[in-house]
């Protein structure tokens, strides 16, 4: 299955005042985040009676992408190696670093969701534009701010421990 991600076209789209494509579709396409497969993006509007080919129809129209982090492959395509396989130092550390950015980005992506919903589509639509470590790091003080403002300062607080700690690993990591 394949991961979406929106395009700056698609992000542009979902900021404009009026939309330039059909409401229907402007609901899958916010149903693409870049964490879910198409599998489920597919399940979620046909639970919604939204347009079964509607990843399609965006795709081609360049409101969204395949997700590609980092390398030319996606991630389902990174491949393991065997024992058998010697791997270079310097591929093993871009795979590590790839799969770090790539759980800080999951982490924030999926705690923007669950801690704050409609609330949080800003900050969605900033994670899902991040490209580097650095961006996503900048992401995690304002997104900790709006869970304090609608859920206290103890699960704000967790949030930014586990968030730094994904990403000072991450940053440890690059500096290797």
């Amino acid at each position: 299955m394949a991961v979406y991600k929106k395009t700056e076209k698609g992000m542009n789209e979902l900021l404009a005042p009026t939309p330039g494509i059909d409401a229907r579709l402007v609901s899958v396409l916010i149903l693409v985040d870049g964490v879910r497969d198409s599998a489920e993006v597919n399940r979620l509007a046909q639970e919604f009676n939204l347009p079964v080919d509607a990843l399609e129809i965006l795709f081609h129209g360049g409101f969204i992408d395949r997700k590609f982090k980092g390398s030319a492959a996606a991630p389902a395509e990174v491949k393991t190696p065997t024992p058998a396989e010697p791997v270079a130092p310097e591929k093993a550390t871009a795979t590590s670093k790839l799969e770090k950015f790539n759980a800080l980005y999951s982490y924030l992506v999926e705690e923007t969701r669950a801690l704050l919903g409609l609330r949080g589509f800003i900050h969605q639509l900033r994670i899902e534009r991040a490209s580097t470590l650095m961006e996503l790091k900048a992401l995690i003080e304002p997104i900790g701010k709006t869970i304090e403002k609608k859920h206290g300062f103890e699960m704000a607080r967790n949030f930014m421990r586990e968030s730094e700690r994904l990403a000072v690993a991450a940053i440890a990591e690059r500096d290797i």
